[in-house]
């Protein structure tokens, strides 16, 4: 008996922790939420007539994550990209981890020496997995320097940029990856993954290729967490969580009442 408790207390425990992850990131670009994923367990009657079955508690699978779509935040900014479909972004973390990583969150930033990179500093990659760069000024159509005056994203990843008046440059075409199955890519934080075998290597593309989806510029993908929907399996999993609490402490009390006699 205590033992079937015992289990019923951590797989609580677990789903109130995974949950509480998912509430705490609710305002995370690009985070996925993941559920807690349990199996029952049995123990076989072979002496009792039709081999009967009883319950011996439960056991703990891996929580299973869930890469659904997120709602896009219009943002007005012209390099803060949000995917509409599979795509992930690719960056560059091969001198950190030996391998390339992806991540939907699509918020860039500028550096010094016109590098875009993610919060952390790691590069955004293109199609051609090159880091892409935004000159900030060329000389122009009379060998006249010419500042960098607006930048445009296509939805086919197409990085366009106008220097001076009229003076228009295709930098770079913003690499995509998609994978065979994604709920198993290995998660690093910060919403940022790496391929499995499980996952399949990544198919490299580009916005509005078959299986990729497109980019959207000016809006950023928001987590896929509904708060209503969390809370409610919270309260849930407190719920059982408290029950199994109450079940050994009875189990504890007759065990010691036993033992008093």
């Amino acid at each position: 008996m205590l033992s079937v408790v015992r289990s019923g207390l951590s797989a609580a425990s677990q789903e109130i922790s995974v949950i509480s992850n998912n509430i705490a990131n609710a305002s995370s670009l690009g985070f996925k939420r993941s559920s807690a994923s349990f199996s029952d367990i049995y123990t076989e009657m072979s002496d009792v007539r039709n081999g009967n079955r009883v319950g011996n508690g439960v056991s703990q699978n891996q929580p299973r994550r869930n890469h659904s779509q997120g709602s896009l935040i219009l943002t007005g900014n012209a390099l803060d990209l949000g995917m509409n479909g599979q795509g992930m972004f690719i960056l560059d973390t091969r001198e950190k981890l030996g391998e390339l990583s992806y991540t939907r969150n699509g918020a860039i930033t500028i550096q010094q020496d016109g590098k875009l990179v993610n919060s952390d500093g790691l590069s955004y990659l293109d199609l051609g997995g090159q880091e892409i760069t935004l000159p900030f000024q060329i000389l122009g159509k009379k060998g006249t320097p010419e500042n960098l005056s607006e930048v445009k994203v296509t939805a086919e990843g197409y990085l366009r940029a106008t220097y001076g008046i009229d003076n228009y440059k295709t930098i770079a075409q913003i690499g995509l990856a998609r994978f065979a199955d994604e709920n198993q890519l290995r998660a690093l934080g910060d919403n940022i993954f790496t391929s499995t075998p499980e996952s399949g290597e990544a198919v490299i593309g580009a916005g509005k290729d078959f299986g990729f989806g497109k980019i959207k510029a000016g809006s950023l993908e928001a987590s896929n967490t509904d708060i209503t929907a969390e809370l409610t399996l919270l309260i849930r999993a407190q719920q059982a969580f408290n029950g199994s609490a109450k079940m050994m402490q009875a189990d504890a009390d007759v065990t010691r009442r036993l033992m008093d006699q």
